[in-house]
């Protein structure tokens, strides 16, 4: 099968991703070990169908591979390292995830209106993989081969799919995603309103408005889905966003800099190196991938 995928989506040597027949669906790939550098990866699930790699998120260490997938019920941002070389290589799978299909689910599953996530979850947490699911992603897989077969059979496929993530021992996070108004829901609309507005000025004030919350209240609930605080959040995305205007649309430093809303150069250098460990101008090396973000 995946040599199958290979012929039909060209997997070239290096690292990147592509979109597949079915648009919520990329598979994502790696020819060589990228070291631990930061990311920040959207809302879905990521299924590592070959090869290996280790998140790191503060005191947290976990794998992710073929026997474990990622939930990440918000974009998360964490350090990311891979396992792979030309013999060996990585190949994954990043399916997004669809709040509609969440709230439909969590009505037909009568999961209770007021089910918290635990004030201590975070948005990304590690799951074994279960039989039932493992069937389900050779099934999406064979369906990614054909666009007809990827038109009719990969939504109920995907459906299936997300209904065992919520079935599994870390679904309360997608649950609560689901929700209306859950701790998890109004961080995510805090999120949202950060990834459109990132380049103008954020308070925290702004923030929590948006998630209904008053400022204390949002923070900690903030920082105990994401791990960061709503500041490190959104410097986060900034200069990931920042990264893939220099790396993949080969910006200028200046320029990418004042896209996301840094009015000094040189405070914007400063800040990038201190996240990535490299400066802007060395960023290109740095094993990004577009699908970071």
């Amino acid at each position: 099968m995946l040599e199958r995928l290979q012929e039909i989506y060209g997997f070239e040597p290096g690292a990147g991703y592509v979109e597949t027949h079915l648009p919520q669906v990329r598979f994502f790939w790696s020819t060589e070990a990228v070291p631990r550098a930061p990311l920040i990866y959207n809302a879905g699930l990521v299924l590592i169908l070959q090869g290996h790699k280790t998140g790191y998120l503060g005191d947290r260490t976990f794998a992710y591979d073929p026997d474990h997938y990622l939930v990440l019920s918000v974009p998360m941002p964490f350090d990311c390292e891979t396992d792979a070389s030309p013999e060996d290589p990585l190949l994954g799978l990043f399916i997004d995830i669809s709040r509609e299909t969440l709230h439909e689910l969590n009505k037909a599953m009568g999961a209770p209106r007021s089910e918290p996530a635990k004030a201590t979850s975070l948005g990304v947490t590690p799951a074994p993989m279960q039989a039932n699911m493992r069937d389900a992603i050779d099934r999406l897989m064979a369906a990614l081969c054909d666009p007809q077969d990827a038109a009719i059979l990969g939504p109920g496929i995907l459906r299936e799919i997300l209904y065992h993530a919520l079935r599994g021992p870390h679904g309360a996070a997608l649950r609560a995603i689901g929700q209306v108004d859950s701790h998890f829901d109004r961080v995510a609309r805090s999120i949202v309103y950060i990834r459109e507005n990132y380049p103008e000025t954020i308070s925290i004030d702004d923030m929590a408005r948006t998630a209904g919350m008053s400022a204390p209240v949002f923070h900690r609930a903030f920082k105990s889905v994401t791990g960061a605080s709503p500041h490190q959040y959104l410097t986060a995305t900034r200069l990931n966003r920042a990264k893939g205007m220099i790396t993949a649309d080969a910006l200028p430093v200046a320029e990418a800099a004042r896209r996301v809303g840094y009015e000094s150069a040189a405070h914007f250098s400063r800040a990038f190196r201190k996240h990535f460990g490299v400066s802007p101008r060395d960023a290109r090396d740095a094993g990004y991938m577009p699908i970071d973000i």
